[in-house]
Order: structure tokens, then C-alpha cells, then sequence
């Protein structure tokens, strides 16, 4: 068993916190905007490109925990949320899926939003994993926002009750874990340190609470491409009278 990290937090909303998410943004920005300029460029070469980083940052924070001495079965697998749909995020820039991509958007975007507006480093933030966890949970909107810009990518109606169901699934393949290995993998255990308005109450009750808030999570990002497809649909009928 490695040595434990203690938790370490950014201050939302603090001028370093501002300054992170600045830099975050702006790479996720040149990233996505690239092949829109670089004519010449292959996209899928590009999207191979991507998934080499996330692999790579993967590869670079486990040796890096190892070498130091911090890698345990506790902290390091990839059982969290975050770490889990950065593994779909790879899978898919190489071998894009419908239900996958949808996944990805639904997690994507509750983990990596929550994750960057409320750091918590549970690995530490010393040397590379620093850089690790912006990669990480920028790297889940960076892919996101690329699919819906480069893959033409729009949810199913009902897909955000099937992510609902699937995060179910995946919060008891991961409480099995926590089990074994006594670990607190999707914070199933016990309830994250850093302050989140959406934590609430003590072990089961904030558990129950997240739960709605991914429900309402999940049905407002469905909710911009059912009213764009409303649109089109009303457009498209109004055409259709007017011939």
C-alpha cells in the first residue's frame, strides 16, 4: 500500500482558481477551433492525437505516483466518475459510438464542470499531478465540446434516462470496489472534503441528494437539442404548408 495523499482544494473562485480555468478554457478553445483553420490537417489523425494525450497523461500520473511512492490501490484506479469517462473519451476519438458518445457528454459534463468549478485534488497536487487533474477533467470537456463541433453529435430522446440508468450500474460495479479494496472511489463511502453546494447530509443521505442533482444535471443538457430539434421540426412543418 502507497503512501496517502492528504486532499487539497482550490478556493473557488479565488484569482488562482480564475486563473486555472482561464488556461483551461483557452486550450480547450485553440484545441477545438484547430481543425477549422487547418485545412490540410486529417481529422481523424486529429482525433487520434487527442486520444494519445489523454493516454498519455494517464500513463505519466500513475508513473508518477509510483515513483514517488503514493500509488495504492485506495487513490490510484481509475474507478472515479472523472476517470472512468476519461477512458470512454479515449475509447470513442478512436472508435466513435452513439452510446458511448452520449455517456460521455452526459458524464463529461456533470463531472468535468463540477470537478473545475470545485477542485479537489485527492491524489495531492504536487509535480505532474497538478497538470494530470486539469488534463483530466478539462480533457472531458475539451472532448465533448469537440464531438458536438467535429462529430455533428446529438443525444437520442430519452438518452439522458438511459445515462441516468447506466451511472446506476457503474455506482455499483464501483461500490464493489470500495468494498474490496477499502477505497472511496465516486466519493460512495463517504462524502468528498471540498465544499460542494450539492453535497449535502451525511452518508446514505448525500448519496440520494446527488442522485437528483445528476437527474437534473442530465434533463438540462438534454434540454438545448430538444428545443433545437423542436425548432427544426415547427421549420420544417411550416416549409411543408407553404408548398
Amino acid at each position: 500500500m502507497g503512501k496517502i495523499h492528504a486532499h487539497e482544494f482550490i478556493t473557488p473562485f479565488s484569482p488562482f482558481w480564475w486563473e486555472c480555468i482561464l488556461i483551461v478554457g483557452l486550450i480547450i478553445f485553440v484545441i477545438v477551433r484547430i481543425p477549422l483553420h487547418w485545412k490540410n490537417l486529417k481529422r481523424r489523425n486529429y482525433d487520434l492525437f487527442i486520444a494519445c494525450i489523454l493516454i498519455l497523461n494517464n500513463i505519466a500520473e500513475n508513473w508518477y505516483n509510483y515513483s514517488t511512492g503514493y500509488w495504492s490501490l485506495q487513490q490510484n484506479l481509475p474507478a472515479h466518475l472523472c476517470n472512468v469517462t476519461n477512458i470512454l473519451c479515449i475509447i470513442l476519438l478512436i472508435n466513435y459510438k452513439q452510446w458511448m458518445a452520449e455517456l460521455v457528454y452526459y458524464w463529461g459534463l456533470a463531472g468535468g464542470i463540477q470537478s473545475l468549478l470545485t477542485p479537489e485534488f485527492t491524489i495531492g497536487m504536487d509535480g505532474f499531478n497538478f497538470y494530470s487533474y486539469f488534463i483530466t477533467h478539462g480533457g472531458l470537456i475539451l472532448v465533448v465540446v469537440y464531438m458536438i463541433v467535429h462529430f455533428e453529435f446529438t443525444p437520442r430522446p430519452k438518452s439522458w434516462f438511459w445515462a441516468l440508468g447506466y451511472t446506476q450500474l457503474l455506482a455499483m460495479g464501483v461500490g464493489i470496489v470500495n468494498y474490496f479494496v477499502n477505497a472511496n472511489y465516486m466519493y460512495l463511502s463517504h462524502k468528498p472534503e471540498v465544499e460542494n453546494p450539492f453535497v449535502i447530509g451525511d452518508w446514505p443521505y448525500y448519496i440520494i441528494i446527488l442522485e437528483l442533482v445528476a437527474l437534473v444535471h442530465f434533463v438540462l443538457f438534454y434540454l438545448p437539442f430538444y428545443w433545437s430539434n423542436k425548432r427544426k421540426k415547427v421549420l420544417a412543418s411550416s416549409i411543408q404548408s407553404n408548398l
